[in-house]
C-alpha cells in the first residue's frame, strides 16, 4: 500500500490528482486507510477518473493485486450533479452508494454530530455496563458507581 500512497502523493505534487478539502480551513485529503479499507478522495470530474484509474492500474500491475469490483463503491457529495455522477460511475464501473457504513460503531457519514449520531454506541455501552454492574457489584458498589457517574456529568 505504501507504493500506492507514494503514487498518489506524486500525482498530487505534479498537480494531476486534485484532492478535496472538507472545510474552508481544513487540509486537503486524497486518501485514508483503515485496516483493510482504503478511501480515495478527488474532485468529481472525468479527468480525475482517469488519474485515479492510472494510479490504481500502476499499483495493481506492480503489486500483483486487483481492485474488487464487488467491494468497491463510489460516494458523491450532494454538490455533484446527476449527469456528472452518471459519467463518473460508468467510467469507473463501480456501484454508487449513499451509505458508507460504520467505523468503530459510528456512522462514517452524517450531517451534524448530535446525540442521535452516537445513540447506538451509547446504548451498547449502557447495556454492557448494566449487565456488568448487576453481576459483579454489591449494592454498595453500585451506589458508589452511580454517585461517581452523576458527579462526572456536567451541570
Amino acid at each position: 500500500m505504501e507504493r500506492l500512497f507514494h503514487l498518489i502523493n506524486m500525482t498530487i505534487e505534479h498537480h494531476i490528482w486534485k484532492p478535496i478539502c472538507l472545510s474552508r480551513s481544513g487540509p486537503l485529503i486524497s486518501h485514508l486507510a483503515f485496516a483493510n479499507d482504503l478511501v480515495l478522495f478527488a474532485e468529481a470530474s472525468t479527468d480525475q477518473v482517469e488519474v485515479i484509474k492510472a494510479c490504481l492500474n500502476t499499483f495493481c500491475d506492480s503489486a500483483g493485486q486487483k481492485v474488487s469490483q464487488e467491494k468497491t463503491r463510489i460516494f458523491f457529495s450532494n454538490n455533484v450533479g446527476h449527469v456528472v455522477r452518471n459519467e463518473i460511475s460508468s467510467a469507473f464501473g463501480f456501484q454508487r452508494t449513499n451509505d458508507l457504513g460504520k467505523y468503530l460503531g459510528i456512522p462514517t457519514h452524517h450531517s451534524r454530530v448530535n446525540r442521535v449520531t452516537y445513540q447506538g454506541i451509547i446504548d451498547k455501552i449502557n447495556s454492557r455496563l448494566s449487565g456488568w454492574k448487576e453481576k459483579n457489584l454489591s449494592f454498595a458498589g453500585r451506589l458508589t458507581l452511580t454517585k461517581s457517574v452523576l458527579q462526572a456529568l456536567p451541570s
